[in-house]
């Protein structure tokens, strides 16, 4: 039987006027999706079913109740070397300004996170009724949303409760190293690449770099990220250039900082991922902080 897939847009940017997104989510198949970040917080917890998790240079064996800390424009992807079947998963994505309201003035979620993400601890295996419990309250917010001021109070109360159970959990889970080095020449580039995105890069150069053929680059890297080399490399510039536009440099200046030396290029590329305009886009941001 010819089996069929949905292709499911990858959100990069919260909805105006949302601060959170709660979903609880099965699929009896699905593809690797490809690398890709976004501008807030996502708490993955996987249930069962999914074979490796790659997150910017490492990949991860993925395990019944593993829970992963995704900070912001942070690159991660779903992998797999064969059918991935009977996935399941829970996550929470939370704008950074959401958990600083969530703290209450009591905590600082945004930096207990940020100081577990900043040393490379991303990943955390969590006791099974941990993650179950957590699961478990994704699943009440997984609702649609009303125009209901005391329903939308309601559910502040699971977020906060949720990230109270994932702080509680954290003090005493055991953190999760990369575990799997499914191609580690590929994985020395994918390093390099991040590391240098925004200089003149080409496929045939890191092919030359790494003694590699330019085929099994352009192949390999494929298999790894589910991207292209090139597309890689455009996406992330894009993905930096929406962190600067909350700066006050020009968008000449963002451009060639980001490794556009044609501002004609960097125009087309974001409208192309982004759906918009840098300025248009600009303009939103202020807007959204006023």
């Amino acid at each position: 039987m010819e089996r069929t897939t949905v292709s499911k847009p990858i959100l990069t940017t919260m909805p105006a006027g949302h601060k959170y997104e709660a979903r609880y989510a099965y699929d009896e198949w699905m593809d690797n999706t490809e690398y890709h970040c976004h501008d807030f917080y996502e708490f993955y917890i996987h249930v069962h079913g999914g074979q490796y998790f790659g997150l910017d240079n490492n990949m991860y064996v993925l395990k019944p109740n593993q829970i992963f800390i995704i900070p912001p424009f942070c690159m991660h992807g779903l992998s797999a070397t064969s059918d991935i079947r009977n996935y399941s998963r829970g996550y929470l994505n939370l704008a950074p300004d959401m958990l600083r309201v969530l703290g209450c003035g009591q905590f600082d979620l945004d930096s207990f996170f940020r100081s577990y993400t900043s040393q490379g601890q991303y990943t955390f295996q969590l006791l099974p009724q941990d993650a179950e419990a957590c699961v478990g309250l994704i699943r009440r917010l997984d609702t649609p949303r009303l125009n209901d001021p005391l329903e939308d109070f309601r559910k502040c109360g699971l977020l906060i409760d949720i990230l109270h159970r994932l702080c509680q959990a954290l003090r005493q889970a055991h953190p999760v190293t990369s575990n799997v080095l499914p191609n580690s020449v590929i994985q020395e580039v994918l390093t390099y690449i991040n590391g240098n995105y925004t200089q003149p890069l080409m496929t045939e150069q890191l092919a030359k770099q790494f003694g590699i053929s330019v085929s099994y680059l352009s192949h390999e890297f494929q298999k790894f990220t589910n991207r292209s080399v090139y597309d890689y490399i455009l996406y992330r510039r894009v993905m930096l250039a929406r962190q600067m536009m909350q700066t006050d440099l020009s968008l000449n200046a963002i451009a060639y900082q980001c490794g556009f030396n044609d501002y004609s290029n960097f125009l087309r590329m974001f409208r192309k991922l982004m759906g918009t305009s840098p300025s248009q886009f600009r303009k939103q941001i202020r807007q959204l902080h006023r």
